[in-house]
């Protein structure tokens, strides 16, 4: 039973829990035993703890490091949910059907290999964070569907320490596939609805002429009769932003280069005419591939958190895995309608709707419409004109 009154989905738990005894008992001397009878979960921890791992790998670092925005000492009311029942909370969008924002929120998780551009589905999402790999040569995405449906969402990877913080935000189901032995641990300690698709294979297809970087897909209604099925559909309506259409004030941002790893080294480009950022990568328009079109957002949101090394193992190259430390608060810049604006982010509470503020202290508001959030060490660079 969760922490919201709803049964939660324990058989994959146990399943990995015998999985992980049973994978113990062989490994011993050779000889067959028999495996010890399975045992219940033990209760979850409030936030992982890893060893301290020295940094071999630098960072990348600026000329002049952005200093952070404090956050106000002094309370500040929260955003307050808009009495509109047909205001999508994640865009500030009217939707066509109610029914729409009684479904439970989807944290999709998707690859961003450069040889499986262009990813499908993108492009629907309410909502994408974007964060780097371990090894810091890529970066990937977790897609935030609600409202918005996606007739294919491709490719589907595996999870990461960052989503254990992504999805309880949002009360959402986690969809991926496989995690490390570790991650896969804590996740099943967690309180939100875990689709690995190790465990739940039914949403889940293979798109044939792709590497296994590229091939696994799914689908929004897939996911949601999956979860009607098994009875982790939900009425609840989440909670989400403060959005105005004015246009606030802030200085001019046409452009932002965020310097992420050259293979995903990203821009974007204010269109006037369509009052949004258009999105490339490597210098490339990046499309999406189920309509061709160019991926854009009416809001790109650079979210400044500390990236400690941890020393859980990501791949057969010894990569350790990145904790994006978002938790507490930290430096933030919205930008939208050409416009940059300066402030912080805060995280009222553990597994809490992270809000944004400017440095008056007031509620930030976005654009009506979509969001990327792009995730960066604090010494990043962010440039924009």
């Amino acid at each position: 039973m969760d922490t919201r009154g709803r049964l939660r989905p324990a058989t994959q738990r146990v399943a990995w829990v015998s999985l992980f005894l049973m994978t113990m008992a062989l490994s011993g001397c050779g000889q067959k035993t028999t495996p010890e009878p399975t045992v219940a979960v033990q209760a979850k921890t409030p936030r992982p703890t890893f060893t301290p791992v020295a940094t071999d790998t630098p960072l990348p670092t600026a000329t002049t490091v952005p200093t952070a925005t404090p956050v106000p000492t002094t309370a500040t009311p929260e955003p307050t949910s808009t009495p509109d029942a047909l205001i999508n909370p994640l865009t500030g969008l009217r939707v066509s059907d109610p029914a729409l924002l009684e479904r439970r929120v989807l944290a999709v998780r998707v690859g961003n290999d450069a040889s499986i551009r262009p990813q499908e589905g993108l492009g629907q999402a309410e909502i994408v964070y974007e964060e780097i790999m371990e090894g810091w040569t890529l970066t990937r995405f977790t897609a935030i569907y609600y409202a918005h449906n996606a007739e294919r969402i491709r490719p589907i990877r595996s999870a990461r320490l960052v989503s254990l913080a992504i999805a309880p935000q949002y009360d959402a189901a986690l969809v991926h596939s496989g995690a490390s032995d570790k991650i896969r641990w804590y996740i099943s300690q967690a309180d939100f609805v875990d689709l690995d698709q190790y465990f739940h294979e039914a949403p889940y297809g293979v798109l044939e002429g792709y590497d296994w970087r590229g091939r696994m897909y799914t689908s929004v209604a897939a996911v949601h009769d999956y979860l009607v099925a098994t009875g982790q559909e939900t009425g609840e309506k989440v909670e989400g932003y403060l959005f105005d259409a004015a246009v606030p004030p802030g200085d001019a941002a046409e452009s932002v280069a965020i310097p992420y790893p050259e293979l995903c080294k990203v821009d974007w480009a204010y269109d006037a005419e369509k009052g949004r950022y258009s999105r490339e990568v490597q210098s490339e328009p990046h499309l999406d591939a189920l309509d061709g079109e160019q991926i854009g957002a009416e809001n790109v949101v650079v979210l400044y958190a500390p990236h400690e090394k941890t020393d859980i193992v990501e791949d057969s190259l010894g990569s350790t895995a990145i904790d994006i430390q978002l938790e507490g608060s930290g430096r933030v810049q919205v930008f939208r309608d050409g416009v940059k604006i300066e402030g912080a982010w805060r995280q009222p509470g553990e597994g809490e709707l992270i809000q944004f503020y400017g440095q008056d202290g007031d509620p930030l508001a976005l654009k009506p419409g979509q969001t990327w959030i792009e995730m960066v060490p604090p010494d990043y660079l962010v440039s924009s004109e």
